[in-house]
Formats: C-alpha cells, sequence, structure tokens
C-alpha cells in the first residue's frame, strides 16, 4: 500500500527544503529522500493521505456517486482528453464534495509530478484496492479509460450484488417488524383490557392464558422499560450490522443452511470469477490478480481455498488445475478455466462462468425467499393466534362455555 509522507530536509547547500513523497512506508519514504542528495530532518504522513476532510453530519460518498464519477473519468480519457483537463473538469462539476476535494488533490499531485497510479488511491482513497492496480496495468499498457472502465463495471457489478441481497430481505425484514409490532400492541392495550373482567374468575385460568396475560399487564405497566429495551436491541442490532467481524461470523453461520448457504457460496464465486476476468483483461499479473480477487470474497472459509489456490498457483500449478484440487468450484467451473488456458481466452471464460455462478446464485435467492416469506407469515400467525386463543381460552373458561 502507498502513501504520502510531507518532509522537511537539508539540501547541500544547507538549506532547508520542504516537500512530499510517495512511498510504502516511512522508512521507505526516508531512503528516498537520501537516494535525492538531501538530509532528512522529519517525516510525517501528509494531511491529503487521510483523505478529504469532511463537514459535520455529511455522510460520505455512496457507491453510485463514486461509481458515475470514475465513469466520467474513463469515459473523458477514452475519448481522448488529456488527463490533467480531464481531472480539472471532473473537479468542477457537482459531484459529492469528498470525491472533488479528492480530484483537486489528484490534481496538484499530477501537476507536481507524481504518477497517477499512486497518486489515485491517495487522493481518492474510498476507491476500492483494486481500481489502483487496474489503473496501472491499464496504463502500461497504453489503455488507461479502458481499464477505469473496467473497473467501474466490476464496482456497479458488486454494487449489484449488494442491492440484490438488500432488496430480497426487505420484505420478510418489514413482515417480521409488523408482526412484531402487531404483538406488542395486543400485549399492550388489547390483553390489559380483559384483566378487569378476568381477575373476578374463581376457577383458575389456562396456564397459557395466564402466561398471556401476566405478560400483557407487565409490559403495560413497564411501557418505559419496554421502551428502553426496544431502542438497546435497535441500537445493539445496528452495532452488531456495521462490525466487520460480527457480520464476517454470521455470513459462515448462515452459510451452513442449506439453501442459503448455497446462495452466498455462488454469490461470492460469481464475484471471484467476475474480478479475476476483469484483471486479466486488462494484463495484471496471475498471483497479484488472485490475490485481489481472493479479497473480494466475503465468507473466510472460502477465503481460505483462494488462498490455497494462490499458493499452488505460485508452485507452478495451472489455475484450473488448483481450482480442481481445492473443491471450491464445480466440474464446470473447472472445464471452463481449463478451455480459457488452452485457447487464450481465459477472461472470458471467467466473466462466463461469473455470469453461470450470477444467474444459479438468483435461483437459490428466489428459493430462499419461497421459504422465507410463508415462514416468516406462519411465525407471525401462530403468535397472533396462540395470543387470540389464550384469551378466547379465559373467557370461555370463566363462562363455563364448551369449545
Amino acid at each position: 500500500m502507498v502513501n504520502s509522507f510531507d518532509y522537511q530536509a537539508l539540501d547541500n547547500g544547507g538549506h532547508v527544503v520542504k516537500g512530499s513523497i510517495v512511498a510504502g512506508s516511512e522508512r521507505h519514504a526516508l531512503r528516498a529522500i537520501e537516494a535525492q542528495g538531501l538530509a532528512p530532518l522529519s517525516v510525517f504522513p501528509s494531511k491529503e493521505a487521510a483523505g478529504p476532510s469532511r463537514v459535520l453530519f455529511q455522510r460520505g460518498p455512496k457507491t453510485q456517486d463514486i461509481v458515475l464519477a470514475m465513469k466520467q473519468l474513463s469515459l473523458l480519457l477514452t475519448s481522448g482528453v488529456p488527463m490533467i483537463r480531464a481531472i480539472e473538469t471532473l473537479k468542477q462539476q457537482n459531484l459529492h464534495p469528498d470525491i472533488s476535494k479528492g480530484f483537486a488533490a489528484l490534481e496538484r499531485r499530477l501537476r507536481s509530478g507524481q504518477p497517477f497510479t499512486t497518486s489515485l488511491p491517495i487522493s481518492l482513497p474510498m476507491l476500492p484496492p483494486y481500481v489502483g492496480q487496474l489503473a496501472a496495468a491499464g496504463e502500461a499498457i497504453g489503455r488507461l479509460g479502458e481499464a477505469l472502465s473496467d473497473a467501474v463495471q466490476q464496482m456497479s457489478y458488486e454494487h449489484q450484488v449488494r442491492q440484490d441481497i438488500r432488496n430480497a430481505l426487505t420484505y420478510p425484514a418489514v413482515l417480521i417488524s409488523a408482526g412484531l409490532t402487531a404483538v406488542i400492541f395486543i400485549f399492550i392495550v388489547v390483553v390489559p383490557r380483559f384483566q378487569t373482567m378476568l381477575a373476578q374468575a374463581k376457577a383458575p385460568l389456562p396456564w397459557i392464558s395466564t402466561v398471556v396475560l401476566n405478560t400483557g399487564m407487565f409490559l403495560n405497566s413497564h411501557r418505559l422499560l419496554l421502551l428502553a429495551a426496544a431502542a438497546g436491541i435497535v441500537f445493539l442490532v445496528i452495532s452488531a450490522l456495521r462490525n466487520p467481524q460480527f457480520m464476517a461470523a454470521l455470513r459462515e453461520r448462515a452459510a451452513k443452511f442449506p439453501i442459503l448457504g448455497a446462495w452466498l457460496l455462488e454469490s461470492d464465486l460469481a464475484r471471484w470469477a467476475f474480478m479475476l476476468g476483469t484483471m486479466f483483461a486488462n494484463g495484471v499479473e496471475l498471483t497479484k490478480a488472485l490475490d485481489l480477487a481472493r479479497d473480494s470474497v466475503s465468507l473466510g472459509s472460502l477465503r481460505v481455498r483462494l488462498d490455497q489456490v494462490s499458493k499452488m498457483v505460485r508452485t507452478g500449478k495451472s489455475l484450473s488445475a488448483a481450482m480442481a484440487e481445492q473443491r471450491a468450484f464445480n466440474d464446470t467451473a473447472v472445464s471452463l478455466v481449463q478451455v480459457g488456458e488452452e485457447s487464450g481466452q481465459i477472461d472470458e471464460m471467467l466473466r462466463s462462468l461469473a455470469r453461470l455462478y450470477d444467474d444459479s446464485g438468483r435461483q437459490r435467492m428466489k428459493q430462499f425467499l419461497i421459504l422465507l416469506e410463508p415462514a416468516a407469515i406462519l411465525l407471525i400467525g401462530v403468535v397472533v393466534g396462540g395470543i387470540v386463543a389464550a384469551i378466547m381460552l379465559a373467557i370461555t373458561s370463566i363462562n363455563q362455555v364448551a369449545i
């Protein structure tokens, strides 16, 4: 990972000079300064390296904002517009403030003579790591605009996968939330109204009626406690969803379920294949492409297998042989990659494989939703029906009405 450092140093004449330099670490920055014939006095991370400053309460750029900006940049470069002019044009457009400041920082770095491929990830740290790799590969073969276009396509694909998963789970989440709200309303508002009528009952009530009535009276008497508990649960859920370790563990648990696990696995494999195909199409080195594609996978267990694939390729094995040995892919996937290696069109075969896994994953998603939605409705129906049945049993028991 490259970083930007500001420094102060003494030149041969004993004068203090200031400047900035791009290096992998502070030690590398010191060596680079000494290589210029300067005596470094101080080296510290550049303020721009921490990313653009953010106004209070201003949200960071969304994926759509980043995709739109990079799409415009790739289009301008592909059309033959000089790089400085393209970045200057984008800087003046109505983009997200963080992105505009990032383009301004990128322009200053380019005008100072720093290379584009090292300035891009520093000036726009919100970009995924593979964008810099694709840009470096594209610049080396003279097709920077096309490489950035492929990076935009990859970002759009990953965003679409996340949107599909979010949209698929929205309706069941709303359904369950509405059911819980209805249950709480029944406990707080409806059940206490029967308590007065049933309090004078001499005969013992059925146990389920007693549980429902006592629960309703407790919740009705402790509304503030219930509200605080609900707020605490919401806070914990939001915090857990923002915790990478928790989400990783949750995905690993979910991957063990029959249909849901297959859906998550095939979604990850589709993302891996599409990323790897994009890297190959832009001339990224095989081992580097494998590492970047592996980092795009969300399942830790699958990432371990893909890491083994990368290690086997480093020892001289072909990609298809390494994939077959790890058994993370089906026979069709291995055959497609093998054909791609033999025909020299492995990038196209990998993208075809990504589409294959993506279509299969969507079918798994539909199967999962077909089971999840009725299960949620059934669960809510059982809970609400149980409460109603408990109340009816209580009423009929005090009136000695047979049911």
